[in-house]
C-alpha cells in the first residue's frame, strides 16, 4: 500500500506495555522524544505558569495582528494598482457626463460628449471584473512568494516553554 505504514508483527506480550508510553500517538505511530534539554516533564516541554502564558499569548496576538495588517496592506496596494485603469475610466466618464455626477469641471471634458462619457463608464465597469481576477491572482502569488501566511503563529505556542516564534520551512501553503 502506497504511503501506509503496516506493522506485521504478531503482537507479543511486551507490545501493550510499550504502547502505553507517553510517546505513542496512535496505532503503529511513535513520536520521537524531544531533546533532553528542552523537555521538562512532558513530550512537548514544560508548561509556562499562568502569567507567562498570558504574556506570551498577548505577544502572539499582537504578532498575528501585525502579520494580518501586512497582508491587508499588500492586498490594498495590489488591488489599487491593478484596478487603477478601470477607476480612471470611471472617474473621467462620471466627471464629464452631462448629468454632472461629480462637480469638478475639467479640461478633458471639452473633448468628450455624453456618448463618449457613457462609453467610458461602460468600458470601466466591463474592465473591472477581469482586473479583479488578475489582482487576486497577483495577491495570492505574492502571499505565496513572501510566505506571509506562515508568519501567523498558533496561540498554543504560549502554553509551553521554548521558542515562541518559529517557522517551519517545509510547510506547504494552502493557497
Amino acid at each position: 500500500m502506497c504511503g501506509m505504514d503496516v506493522d506485521l508483527d504478531d503482537g507479543g506480550p511486551g507490545e501493550e506495555e510499550e504502547k502505553e508510553e507517553e510517546f505513542w500517538v496512535g496505532e503503529g505511530v511513535k513520536m520521537l522524544p524531544p531533546p533532553v534539554a528542552h523537555s521538562g516533564g512532558s513530550a512537548w516541554g514544560s508548561r509556562r505558569d499562568r502569567c507567562g502564558c498570558v504574556a506570551c499569548g498577548a505577544v502572539l496576538v499582537l504578532w498575528n495582528l501585525c502579520a494580518m495588517l501586512a497582508c491587508a496592506l499588500l492586498l490594498a496596494l495590489v488591488f489599487s494598482l491593478v484596478l487603477l485603469p478601470a477607476l480612471v475610466l470611471l472617474y473621467i466618464g462620471f466627471l464629464c457626463h452631462s448629468r454632472q455626477v461629480l462637480d469638478a469641471p475639467s479640461a478633458i471634458c471639452r473633448y468628450l460628449d455624453d456618448n463618449s462619457c457613457s462609453a467610458l463608464i461602460i468600458l470601466g465597469f466591463v474592465m473591472m471584473s477581469p482586473l479583479v481576477m488578475v489582482a487576486a491572482a497577483v495577491f495570492c502569488g505574492l502571499l505565496r512568494r513572501f510566505r506571509l501566511l506562515l508568519l501567523i503563529q498558533p496561540l498554543t505556542r504560549a502554553w509551553y516553554r521554548g521558542r515562541l516564534l518559529d517557522w517551519v520551512g517545509g510547510v506547504h501553503a494552502w493557497i
